[in-house]
């Protein structure tokens, strides 16, 4: 039996990222939209959507961890990852890419719609997305990503109730090497991130070729679809479709009162629950964990739904 050497990806992420899938992209409105795909399209649908700045490579290690029930997907909003770029960006943009990258691959036909996993800003986004199309939708699972009070420790409120700051020109780093080793997680997590693989992984897919180098493939203009929002975090209750939150234990985003403050918000109609031991990326520091409790949720509805 081989034994991984010490410093070596384990084998269970090895066999994840190695595991066959698709890339494929759908036009939105004129903006090429990429996504990845995993498992059997006759499975019922899950989409994963990343945080702003993020690609669907933030899941590929624990996506196919899901295909053994699920059809599954990764998506690139515009201004992220390998889609296209827009002249303006909007949450009304986003949710069609997510709702045309769930048809194109034929999740709104299916026998079960498909549940939407946000993190970070990825949870408004889904979230919102839910809003307008939840009749087309099992349910949303909103991870470290929806605000219920303002928290010391969350830096982010000033940065986002201040002015926006112009888009920058992206930096241009002269080697890919250079480029990875600039590469760090924004907002930095409270705790140390072990699993490094991980986000060498990530690193390796955050990144293009330019004219004279390397550039992030994140659009900074994006962040203008992203904002506190506030008004969401008792909006799952009132969902057309199934809703549930889940919080990282050492997060900017929460604090112990999280899954009691929350649920009141929601009048005790959703699931709300800290992922013990877990940073703001819980895919990233404690991927079984991540996988067991989307897993738990979401396997719950559908079994609920084949009761009557």
């Amino acid at each position: 039996m081989s034994r991984e050497a010490p410093g070596d990806p384990p084998a269970w992420f090895v066999r994840a990222i190695e595991t066959p899938g698709e890339s494929r992209f759908v036009d939105v409105g004129g903006c090429p939209i990429h996504y990845l795909r995993w498992g059997d399209p006759a499975r019922p649908g899950l989409v994963f959507v990343p945080p702003s700045g993020g690609h669907a490579h933030w899941f590929a290690h624990v996506a196919p961890l899901f295909a053994d029930q699920f059809h599954v997907l990764a998506v690139d909003p515009s201004g992220c990852g390998d889609s296209g770029r827009r002249q303006a960006y909007s949450q009304a943009w986003i949710t069609a890419e997510i709702m045309a990258a769930c048809d194109d691959a034929g999740m709104l036909a299916a026998a079960v719609p498909p549940t939407l996993v946000g993190h970070s800003a990825g949870a408004q986004w889904v979230v919102r997305a839910a809003l307008a199309e939840g009749r087309r939708l099992l349910g949303v699972v909103a991870v470290d990503g929806l605000r219920y009070a303002r928290l010391e420790q969350d830096h982010a409120i000033a940065i986002l109730e201040g002015p926006r700051p112009a888009p920058r020109p992206a930096r241009v780093h002269a080697t890919r090497e250079e480029a990875l080793s600039r590469f760090r997680l924004a907002p930095a997590p409270l705790v140390p991130v072990v699993n490094r693989f991980v986000l060498d992984h990530i690193a390796a897919h955050s990144f293009r070729a330019v004219e004279g180098g390397w550039v992030s493939k994140h659009d900074t203009a994006q962040i203008a679809t992203v904002d506190l929002a506030f008004e969401l975090s008792g909006a799952l209750k009132d969902l057309a479709c199934r809703g549930a939150a889940l919080y990282a234990e050492h997060s900017h985003l929460a604090d112990e009162t999280a899954p009691e403050r929350m649920g009141a918000m929601n009048d005790g109609k959703v699931p709300v629950f800290v992922i013990p031991g877990t940073h703001h990326y819980p895919q990233v520091d404690q991927p079984f964990a991540f996988v067991a409790a989307i897993k738990g949720i979401v396997l719950t509805w559908i079994a609920e739904d084949n009761r009557g």
